[in-house]
């Protein structure tokens, strides 16, 4: 009788948790990436796919919240005495997915890597202006400047804060990362493998520090699947095979009608702070010229475009490099900036006056590298029948995404050492919650030469200057007055030409639910969250 009263109360248990009453399977929440990741190393992870994975498996001492507030995460509380002092109390109950706890060492370690140039990581830039990094208790790191820094305070937030095993990266050494080494850290889920070109899976970590954040319901195995083109991947969507996807960025309108009109999904749309520009090459004829610049910037009706072409899928570029998610406290500010400085206007007249002053007074014939997205395509067409009008011949080299970042990021050169192209269509979206992110990127001589993300390889000493010094003010108001001497140059110079400013589009399948994408979403995505809709 025992043996029986203990079966009927198994197979009770069964009947409750199939009926709804708990989990009665491993759950698995399939996301879709539009490549392959680089690295299961947070340290790699700068770009839109590679830090989806590695958000998952590692935390830093701070992260954003939904309004991009800086808040602890592997930290109890972190405090700035002074200009050139950051202090954190790190947490002394935090475990990693191997069941060692995470120590001091672990913190330095993992700041000290990325903070070397030959550290192997792609953040040292972000430690330009520290000085030390100490462990000055025993569960309080205190970070050193050598002056101040109006955006430090964000490095922890970040990629270039992330806390890993520091044991287990001194044995990994030769392989750390790769599918075949892996990664040990104290995210919610940890690494279990990665085949190339196709898959990453991930694992529920069963020794994860905060049992808020994960419970019975929770998902249990997060498969990415590595789904390249836009029609194949959004078919996946609709039909169920893939659950997720963030990777819908320079989707054309009636694409995202269609996804939104869906009954199977969910489709959400967030400001980000990334926007799509076409970038002069400012090294090379003919654009060298800034009244060829400026004949362009006139001839172009992009509130036209963004009415017809552009609708839903963001929202219509301005002068400014930066659009209204990078704000931040100057928001009334900058609307009032827009509204008293001339905006690249369509205004033919004014075009060909430019023009007429350039060294082309003719006109001319230039090359436009753009990639493989039907919305790209549709910008670059744009492009060429617009520059009709001032017998400007536009030739449209199209190719795929790799290759046009290449030459993004000045990887492919001509004869005399310049970047190989007239004009490019090309994006970028800030690291943190600052316009620092977008205009120290973009405009800084530094970045102009290969390997660099300033496309219109774009070089101005005062520029460089009045970035140093936005980037070490940390008083508000002198700030601003900073940006907007910034503006009032580079709005004149037109190195670039703002189309949009994207907005971040997510399909979520809604058989799930507790997946809200933020502004943030490149560093702040909580798969932990997802919880089964019924």
């Amino acid at each position: 009788m025992k043996k029986l009263g203990c079966l009927i109360a198994a197979l009770t248990l069964a009947a409750f948790m199939s009926c709804g009453g708990g989990k009665s399977k491993d759950v698995t929440f399939t996301v879709a990436l539009n490549e392959d990741i680089r690295a299961v190393d947070p340290g790699l992870a700068w770009d839109f796919v590679t830090n989806q994975v590695t958000n998952q498996i590692t935390e830093g001492l701070l992260t954003l919240d939904v309004n991009n507030n800086i808040v602890p995460e592997l930290a109890k509380s972190w405090n700035q005495p002074d200009p050139l002092t950051y202090v954190y109390e790190v947490r002394d109950d935090i475990v990693f997915s191997d069941g060692a706890k995470m120590t001091m060492d672990d913190v330095v370690f993992s700041f000290e890597r990325y903070r070397d140039p030959e550290g192997g990581t792609w953040f040292a830039d972000f430690y330009t202006d520290v000085e030390s990094i100490t462990a000055t208790g025993p569960w309080q790191l205190t970070i050193k400047l050598s002056k101040p820094s109006a955006v430090f305070k964000y490095i922890p937030a970040i990629g270039a804060g992330r806390i890993i095993s520091k044991a287990y990266y001194e044995k990994h050494r030769d392989d750390f990362g790769t599918a075949q080494g892996g990664i040990i850290a104290s995210g919610p889920f940890v690494y279990q493998s990665w085949t190339s070109g196709q898959e990453i899976v991930l694992k529920k970590n069963t020794n994860y520090w905060d049992k808020a954040k994960r419970d019975a319901n929770s998902i249990d195995t997060l498969v990415y699947k590595i789904i390249p083109h836009d029609t194949t991947r959004i078919m996946a969507l609709q039909t169920g095979s893939v659950d997720f996807s963030a990777n819908l960025t320079n989707l054309p309108s009636d694409i995202l009608d269609r996804l939104a009109a869906e009954k199977n999904v969910s489709l959400t749309s967030v400001d980000s702070y990334s926007l799509t520009y076409l970038a002069f090459n400012t090294q090379r004829p003919p654009f060298n010229d800034a009244n060829a610049r400026r004949a362009v910037s006139h001839a172009l009706n992009l509130p036209e475009f963004n009415r017809g072409i552009l609708k839903s899928a963001g929202r219509a570029g301005t002068i400014l490099p930066f659009g209204p998610a990078l704000y931040g406290e100057n928001a009334a500010g900058w609307e009032q900036y827009l509204a008293r400085t001339a905006p690249y206007d369509y205004d033919l007249a004014k075009a060909k006056q430019f023009l007429s002053q350039s060294a082309y007074p003719d006109g001319f014939s230039a090359a436009l590298i753009v990639g493989d997205s039907s919305l790209y395509n549709q910008r670059a067409l744009f492009l060429q029948e617009a520059l009709k009008a001032i017998n400007i011949d536009v030739k449209i080299m199209q190719m795929d995404g790799d290759l046009q970042s290449t030459y993004q990021m000045g990887g492919v050169l001509d004869s005399n050492g310049k970047r190989d192209y007239d004009m490019l269509f090309g994006g970028w979206e800030a690291d943190y919650p600052d316009l620092d992110g977008t205009i120290g990127i973009m405009y800084v001589s530094s970045q102009a030469g290969q390997d660099g993300y300033n496309a219109a390889a774009y070089s101005n000493p005062r520029i460089d200057s009045l970035i140093d010094e936005q980037r070490s003010e940390v008083d508000s108001a002198k700030r601003f007055a900073l940006h907007t001497q910034f503006m009032d140059i580079v709005a004149n110079d037109v190195p670039y030409i703002v189309f949009d400013y994207g907005a971040r589009h997510s399909v979520l399948n809604k058989k799930y639910t507790g997946l809200a994408v933020t502004p943030a979403w490149l560093w702040v995505l909580p798969m932990q969250n997802v919880r089964s809709a019924q």
